[in-house]
């Protein structure tokens, strides 16, 4: 099938969070299935001056597409995951305030709302994805790879915020192509489809309505996409029955689309028979201290102090924080065994993963929970919070301990150190379980079937 892929986590420079994880590996189930690929693509000022830079160069012919497909990989490639975060509130509104004023005021952003009020024509512009003419792909770059088509819409994600926020029209694209346009979470856009075309949301949480932590922009923001997803989704996919159950329960006037579960993905690699000796840390200063890993955003709800106070009355254990940890990593006096490794690149993460005692998932709440199959795919013993859709996720392969406390923490650190091997063998044991249940191979089945025969129930319906 022709697929368009509407997506944030790829479509603009990425933000390596687990929806990017979640859409990464369903593109390569995709493709691994033979489907024609698309993605949408916003281009911004940005863009248009490394394509500009590229030209002046006189590197290629002045009609060369190459040009723009090396524009594209290198905007797309432009995040930088460790680069600093002002530590003042106030700054960082202030540099929000000038992002949003230079997106509002930029061509690609005046050509989106009058596509949107229908003062411009829709447009269709592709460019073919001839990854041949290009030497070297970054890694974290590779799933573009399998795209046949990038479709450009200028200012797109951007402009779909201010819509919201202003009640302007949402932005609107041409589908009617594409057999499927998938909408990797809820995106305000009006979508133009062929009458056969189907529609499918996927809905990863509920959180930004229920967060108390968050702000009323953020609130209303979420609020305004899911509502524009859902008036013209055929049909929903969600990354857990946790999460399907609470959606039912906020949003039951939406009981009528048919809904699916389809769980995030990750590899397997072929398991070594052969024993191996307990890990050797290579995450920490003080070699052969046992060490835990910890994958976090800069959330209150990822619950990151918890942990860090756990280890400072656990000297003998060591700590690597990964991801951005916010005000946390800045504290006075840290633990000398926490260390914050910031954003780490994918290789390096799986490393750590691989070579730690155990995975901790402190979180309070949460939609699914990636951290945790990367770990069981590693044969890594995982440590998590006792919240339903940890349980559903991980089962009987995960020791549970109560968020709120510090000494339930280190008990449970406690119980995994006496008892690596038991853990690694359970999780081996269960092996071909987990591969059937979180391989790659089945995520684009689960997608594409009819909702009623993929859609699972919780054990206690």
């Amino acid at each position: 099938m022709k697929i368009l892929v509407v997506s944030e986590a790829l479509g603009e420079p990425n933000h390596k969070r687990g929806i990017f994880h979640f859409t990464r590996e369903l593109i390569r189930s995709l493709a691994a299935d033979g489907h024609d690929l698309t993605l949408l693509v916003e281009t911004t000022r940005r863009y248009r001056q490394l394509r500009t830079r590229q030209r002046r160069a006189q590197l290629f012919p002045a009609d060369s597409r190459l040009i723009e497909l090396l524009a594209l990989y290198r905007f797309l490639d432009e995040a930088d995951m460790n680069e600093p975060v002002a530590r003042s509130a106030v700054r960082r509104t202030i540099d929000w305030v000038k992002h949003r004023i230079r997106a509002c005021t930029s061509w690609e952003f005046g050509a989106c709302l009058l596509r949107a009020i229908g003062l411009l024509p829709l447009r269709v512009k592709l460019i073919e994805n001839k990854t041949a003419g290009l030497e070297y792909i970054p890694t974290d770059l590779r799933h573009l790879e399998l795209f046949r088509d990038f479709l450009l819409e200028p200012g797109f994600y951007s402009y779909q915020d201010a819509s919201a926020l202003t009640q302007l029209p949402p932005p609107q694209i041409d589908a009617r192509d594409y057999d499927v346009i998938l909408v990797d979470t809820p995106t305000r856009v009006a979508i133009k489809r062929g009458p056969n075309a189907k529609v499918i949301c996927v809905v990863h949480d509920l959180l930004p309505l229920t967060d108390l932590k968050l702000s009323d922009v953020a609130t209303r923001l979420f609020l305004s996409r899911l509502m524009t997803s859902l008036h013209q989704a055929d049909e929903l996919a969600f990354v857990s029955n946790y999460s399907m159950n609470r959606f039912r329960d906020l949003l039951p006037q939406f009981f009528y689309l048919p809904a699916r579960v389809v769980y995030p993905r990750t590899r397997f690699e072929p398991f070594r028979l052969a024993p191996v000796p307990m890990p050797v840390p290579v995450s920490t200063a003080r070699p052969g201290q046992p060490t835990f890993v910890v994958i976090v955003s800069a959330e209150p709800r990822k619950n990151l102090n918890a942990v860090v106070r756990a280890f400072r009355k656990m000297p003998h254990a060591d700590l690597v924080v990964i991801g951005y940890a916010g005000g946390t990593s800045l504290m006075r006096n840290p633990p000398p065994n926490v260390r914050f490794a910031g954003y780490v690149e994918e290789h390096d993460k799986a490393t750590l993963i691989s070579d730690a005692h155990g995975l901790i998932m402190p979180s309070l709440a949460e939609g699914f929970g990636v951290p945790i199959i990367e770990a069981l795919a590693a044969n890594t013993p995982v440590l998590c919070s006792d919240i339903p859709v940890f349980r559903e996720v991980a089962g009987e392969l995960a020791d549970y301990f109560d968020p709120f406390s510090t000494e339930s923490i280190c008990a449970s650190v406690t119980r995994v150190l006496s008892c690596q091997d038991e853990w690694r063998r359970k999780i081996r044991e269960r092996r071909g379980e987990l591969v059937e249940r979180f391989g790659p191979q089945t995520q684009a089945r689960d997608l594409l079937a009819p909702p009623r025969t993929v859609e699972y129930l919780v054990a206690a319906q």
